[in-house]
C-alpha cells in the first residue's frame, strides 16, 4: 500500500474540540498529531480549519520525509490487556468479584465500561 497524501487524508483521525475562554474561540486538534491545531469562531469553522491544518501537516511531513503517526485501528486490538496491580488490590478485586458472583475479568470489564460511559 502506498502511503501518500490521499492515504493519510482518508484515515479516521480523532478530532478534539474545546472552547477557549481566553481567546473566545473553539480550539480543534488532531489527537494523534502533536502540534496539529486550529481554531474558529464556531464549531463548524474550527472543524473546517483543522481539516485544512491536517492537510498541511501531512503535506509538510511527506515533503520532509517525517514519520506520520496513524490513528488506532479496531482490528489491531484482540481484547487482551495484561494488567498488573498490587497484591492488596488484587485481593480486594477478587473479594468484590466473589461477592457479586462473577469473575475478576467480568468485574474489571464492567468497571472499565462504567468509567468509559461516564467520561
Amino acid at each position: 500500500m502506498i502511503k501518500d497524501f490521499n492515504y493519510y487524508m482518508s484515515l479516521n483521525w480523532t478530532y478534539l474540540l474545546e472552547w477557549d475562554d481566553v481567546d473566545n474561540c473553539y480550539i480543534a486538534t488532531v489527537a494523534e498529531l502533536k502540534g496539529c491545531i486550529a481554531d474558529g469562531e464556531t464549531c463548524e469553522e474550527a472543524l473546517k480549519n483543522i481539516k485544512d491544518a491536517l492537510a498541511s501537516y501531512i503535506d509538510a511531513s511527506l515533503e520532509y520525509n517525517d514519520s506520520i503517526p496513524e490513528p488506532l485501528k479496531p482490528v489491531d486490538f484482540k481484547g487482551k490487556i495484561p494488567y498488573r496491580t498490587t497484591p492488596e488490590k488484587h485481593y480486594k478485586i477478587a473479594k468484590k468479584a466473589k461477592q457479586r458472583g462473577t469473575s475478576i475479568n467480568k468485574l474489571l470489564d464492567e468497571a472499565v465500561s462504567n468509567y468509559l460511559e461516564s467520561n
